[in-house]
């Protein structure tokens, strides 16, 4: 076995340039995210080292599966209700106008229905470290900041079931001869199935939780067991997989806290090398070719979430009845995309093989993500500065 097909080599350098890139991008105010997928790029478009046939899918569900029940963690009772009706409101508006925006700038370009849908699930989600970190940067205090804070909490939540809704009409739409009643049916079995699933997991493992005393170590094994094995039989049964391992950890969190903040806390520290491997190897799926071939595709997807999250924000703060400076600019400071929509793409490629969609899926939202990145600091430091929020210069 030569070098190029060793997978040892290719892994082992794929987190060694990750960390190294991750620390440099990090210095430069960039998310480690896009440093992690530029060291997959050079180990594999530029380098061209090759990893195993299994590995990409093999690292998507872990890194997902973990993901999922970690965003479920979140999820107490107390955060829903300190986010308040008012949140609730923009949150859901904004998810809808964003996607809806999305897909008819899209479509309109592409006039490919099922990209077009499924680049519409990705696009809610916004990346929540770039958009405190320039709030943190700012010391920025006030009515847009707490409400800016609190939807980019519950976003990553909202993109999963967009993403759950978006890539189970995707299906439907490329199934050709499937009837309506039975795509409807197959549709809610993917999404209820996985509402039971992960609700029962979850609350079986909450009960054990506390009748039983359980060391760190225990809650660890437990809490990526059942990550995993909600996974799995997600798969088995074709119910939503993310959305039951983010319901495993609602219930587990809502009905045992003590697990659900210990389980969060072990298994975040495991996340670097995990996430490294993961966004690597999503690196390693981008073609140079596609990618030059999609810009016109990417700048359109890029035009669409800009005007949906600044419409969306908008009419919500209306239906709201919030505060002049909410309608203004809170889409504005909202425009960040990074960790979960690049993951939602991976999952979307693995989800979609059988069609031919997944490298430029994957090729499109790496190159969007790049280009929010860059941009979207910028937009979310003039919206706190024009909301009379910030009190420390840039």
């Amino acid at each position: 076995m030569g070098v190029y097909g060793n997978p040892y080599i290719s892994v082992g350098l794929l987190l060694i340039l990750g960390l190294a890139l991750g620390m440099l991008f990090k210095k430069i105010g960039l998310t480690e995210i896009l440093a992690y997928i530029f060291a997959g790029i050079i180990v594999g478009p530029l380098m061209g080292l090759e990893i195993p046939e299994n590995f990409f899918p093999a690292i998507t569900s872990l890194a997902l599966a973990l993901v999922g029940y970690m965003v479920g963690l979140t999820f107490s009772r107390t955060f829903l209700r300190r986010s308040g009706r008012e949140v609730m409101i923009i949150l859901v508006v904004e998810v809808v106008v964003t996607s809806f925006f999305v897909w008819l700038f899209t479509y309109v370009y592409t006039w490919n229905l099922p990209l077009s849908v499924v680049l519409a699930s990705l696009a809610p989600a916004t990346a929540p470290a770039g958009t405190i970190a320039v709030f943190r940067d700012l010391r920025s205090r006030g009515r847009l900041t707490e409400v800016a804070t609190a939807v980019v909490g519950l976003d990553d939540a909202a993109g999963i079931v967009m993403y759950t809704v978006g890539i189970v009409a995707t299906k439907s739409l490329l199934g050709g001869s499937v009837s309506p009643a039975t795509s409807a049916l197959n549709a809610l079995w993917e999404i209820l199935g996985a509402v039971g699933l992960g609700l029962g997991l979850g609350f079986f493992i909450a009960v054990v939780g506390r009748r039983i005393h359980l060391t760190q170590d225990h809650i660890f094994v437990i809490g990526l067991a059942a990550s995993i094995l909600g996974w799995g039989l997600a798969d088995y049964i074709h119910v939503s997989d993310i959305l039951t391992c983010m319901l495993i950890g609602t219930a587990i969190i809502n009905y045992s806290k003590r697990f659900g903040y210990i389980s969060y806390e072990m298994i975040d520290r495991i996340m670097t090398p995990i996430f490294i491997a993961f966004f690597g190897a999503v690196g390693m799926e981008i073609s140079p070719q596609l990618f030059i071939a999609t810009l016109g595709l990417a700048v359109v997807y890029c035009i669409g979430r800009t005007v949906g999250k600044v419409v969306g924000c908008w009419s919500g703060a209306v239906l709201a009845k919030s505060e002049a400076k909410l309608k203004k600019y809170l889409g504005i400071a909202l425009l960040n995309q990074a960790g979960v929509a690049v993951g939602l793409a991976g999952l979307a490629a693995r989800d979609l093989a059988a069609y031919d969609l997944g490298p430029l899926i994957i090729t499109i939202i790496a190159t969007t993500t790049t280009i929010f990145q860059i941009v979207s600091p910028l937009g979310t430091q003039y919206a706190v500065k024009a909301a009379g929020e910030a009190h420390q210069g840039f």
